[in-house]
């Protein structure tokens, strides 16, 4: 029965403490570092703007005053114009005064209204409450005046905020989404030549995959090594052997199959145990190519594993026949791991601190053609089973994951 992982096991694996180290270890902050610095820049600049150097508002108007200081105001003007009104003389020019000053509320007759009803209650006799009744005949609304406080999406409390957060999530989102797929790959003109992915490999890939699970089962339950294949070459391959050690059921346990065509093949699945708990990661790609023309013909296939706990990664490239035959070729590939070479049936060993990953080859084929014999691989799968060195590890049964192109840095 296959191994799924649910969305709740993906989340957490998602904030599993492990898995910042484990991406440091794969290079991602580097490619995640302009996000980091345009972020870092935000906050820097909120910071500034409202902690360093916050905007001082000047030149405020009389409608821009709070309701208690528009009342405040209010009586400063009754008592300027009930002073100024006793000389026949003034009195018009007190009356145009009064009024541009009301005026200047915006919402005068409320204001003026609020503030004799206020004084009334507290006080009938309060002598200020003539002066208002006087000056409530100038009180009017003024369109004007409010639009200046009336709160629209331009001048809003959350428009500095929107200012900022709308860019950032904006520029933020197309670094992510560049960091993922590259935006330069969206505007390449579409090229006239023929795809590197022959039609139908996806769907020959699968299976392949079947067939694979299939042999493993029957050579994991065979009571003694099969016959020694024969190559696409017309080589005979090495015969069938056993694993490396019997070490019981492993914590997980997967398929990875390359087929001709899949120029991106690179294979990758999380180590779990039973609990859910991450232990790491491991998987299957390309390591090199040999020859020109398309589709590309893969001399050498890379398998890794990352150990969560030391958040260290161990790589062995299993090489063909020629490419391990090849000292040019071995010396290129050094840096990345050990070389392998690849035989039906027989095994590579990687060993963590915490984790063992063995690298069994069920089916292999060489591709034929202009190039030399068995020196690139038209079939290749592998099935790659982990162990946790830990003795209190929980162990589930063998199982088969699926695969899926993952496209891990490394």
């Amino acid at each position: 029965m296959s191994q799924q992982r649910t969305l709740l096991q993906s989340l957490r694996t998602l904030i599993d403490p492990k898995t910042i180290p484990f991406l440091i270890s794969q290079g991602v902050p580097r490619k995640l570092f302009p996000l980091g610095t345009f972020l870092l820049g935000i906050i820097l600049a909120f910071v500034w703007a409202y902690g360093v150097s916050p905007n001082t508002y000047t030149a405020a108007e009389a409608v821009h005053l709070g309701e208690s200081w528009k009342k405040e105001y209010v009586k400063q003007v009754a008592w300027q114009y009930s002073a100024a009104r006793v000389d026949p003389n003034t009195a018009s020019i007190a009356a145009q005064n009064a009024q541009a000053q009301l005026d200047a509320l915006g919402n005068a007759p409320a204001v003026v209204t609020g503030l004799i009803d206020e004084l009334s209650a507290a006080n009938p006799t309060d002598p200020l409450i003539p002066k208002l009744l006087d000056v409530s005949a100038f009180a009017r609304e003024n369109p004007d005046q409010l639009s200046k406080i009336t709160s629209t999406f331009f001048n809003g409390n959350l428009t500095p905020f929107l200012c900022v957060l709308v860019p950032a999530l904006l520029i933020g989102g197309i670094i992510i989404f560049n960091t993922i797929i590259p935006i330069g790959v969206l505007f390449q003109r579409k090229s006239s030549a023929p795809s590197t992915v022959a039609e139908g490999v996806e769907a020959e890939r699968r299976r392949a995959l079947e067939e694979a699970k299939k042999r493993a089962k029957e050579l994991s339950t065979a009571p003694a090594p099969a016959p020694a294949p024969t190559s696409a070459s017309g080589t005979a391959a090495a015969p069938v052997a056993a694993p490396v050690v019997d070490r019981g059921a492993p914590v997980a346990q997967f398929m990875s199959t390359y087929i001709m065509g899949d120029d991106y093949f690179d294979d990758s699945f999380a180590v779990e145990n039973n609990a859910g708990k991450f232990l790491g990661e491991t998987g299957a790609g390309i390591s090199k190519t040999i020859g020109v023309g398309d589709p590309k013909k893969v001399t050498a296939v890379e398998v890794w594993v990352f150990d969560a706990t030391t958040t260290s990664t161990l790589t062995k490239v299993l090489m063909s026949e020629h490419a391990y035959n090849d000292e040019a070729i071995r010396a290129e590939l050094a840096p990345k791991g050990d070389a392998v070479l690849v035989r039906q049936g027989e095994a590579a060993l990687l060993d963590t601190a915490t984790l063992t990953v063995q690298a069994r080859i069920i089916d292999l084929a060489y591709g034929t053609g202009a190039l030399p014999p068995n020196s690139f691989f038209e079939r290749f799968s592998i099935q790659i089973s982990a162990w946790s060195k830990k003795t209190d590890a929980p162990s589930v049964p063998s199982a088969f994951g699926e695969t899926g192109p993952m496209d891990l840095p490394r």
